[in-house]
């Protein structure tokens, strides 16, 4: 019985660190009333072919999918639909950018008060995220939806440097020093009151930023690990079939010695019951994020 206890637990750890992959790698869209919503106008600071700069602060009403502990690893934004927009920068077509720059942080200021000078609301846990030249080529940001369709979003890019979300506000700090090609590209925008976006045409001006919509956005992020994971025997921050090898090693020699070291339910004793306890942690633990 034991033996066939570790064969289905080990097609089940298969399975389950598979199903655990795919979990942690998730994304959230903000404000949340875009993703099947979309917006009557458009921004190209992003895409713009001289140099930008874009600033927006998102309070936690709009973050509520990401929890606190989470590390942001990617963006991206979709094209507007309100009139039917052709996909960004197009097919042959690229867009070099010698410098595309993204901080994130907390902010020192709330949505409907930040600061016109932009560096004044950047947060002491700032991360640059990513630096340095960025190409979007050819269908990067798909195209050709009219409302009430949406376009999909882009291809994400993805962040050198993680950024870790601790809870309350994010702030979005966006400078570039635009592209080689003459069409800008509009990215959609909805509204919400959680938000409050900047913008200025420059890439290193730090005061008099103006008032800018909000550009819909898409964050990718991944969970948290929940340590100590349910059912780590071995404690090597993983949960795996070795753990059920070390546990019915442990019991074993409980037996033996009257030790209790796999007293897994707590009774005092190592009995048999020890055993259906501990595959149950473990496979609460093979679900678990991180394990």
């Amino acid at each position: 019985m034991l033996q066939n206890a570790v064969r289905n637990a080990a097609a089940v750890c298969a399975l389950a660190l598979t199903s655990v992959a795919a979990a942690q790698d998730q994304t959230w869209v903000v404000p949340q009333a875009a993703v099947t919503t979309a917006g009557s106008g458009g921004y190209s600071t992003l895409l713009r072919s001289q140099p930008r700069s874009y600033q927006v602060v998102i309070g936690p009403e709009e973050l509520g999918g990401i929890p606190a502990g989470s590390q942001i690893t990617g963006i991206t934004w979709r094209r507007p639909s309100w009139q039917v927009f052709a996909t960004w920068p197009g097919q042959g077509f690229a867009a070099v950018f010698p410098n595309y720059d993204i901080t994130l942080s907390t902010s020192v200021n709330p949505p409907g008060a930040l600061s016109t000078t932009a560096t004044q609301n950047i947060g002491p846990d700032a991360v640059l995220v990513r630096s340095g030249p960025l190409t979007i080529a050819d269908a990067f940001f798909p195209g050709g939806a009219l409302t009430p369709q949406i376009n999909p979003f882009g291809t994400v890019i993805p962040f050198a440097a993680p950024y870790t979300y601790a809870g309350g506000t994010l702030l979005i700090t966006v400078r570039h020093q635009g592209h080689n090609i003459g069409a800008n590209g509009s990215l959609d925008t909805v509204g919400s009151v959680y938000t409050q976006a900047l913008g200025v045409d420059s890439y290193t001006q730090e005061t008099n930023w103006y008032p800018q919509g909000l550009i819909v956005t898409r964050l990718s992020f991944t969970t948290p690990s929940e340590p100590p994971c349910p059912g780590d025997f071995n404690s090597d921050g993983q949960v795996t079939t070795g753990d059920i090898t070390a546990f019915l090693s442990a019991w074993f020699a409980d037996l033996a010695n009257g030790t209790t070291e796999a007293d897994a339910d707590g009774s005092g004793a190592t009995t048999t019951g020890d055993i259906s306890f501990f595959l149950g942690q473990w496979f609460q633990g093979v679900g678990a994020p991180g394990c």
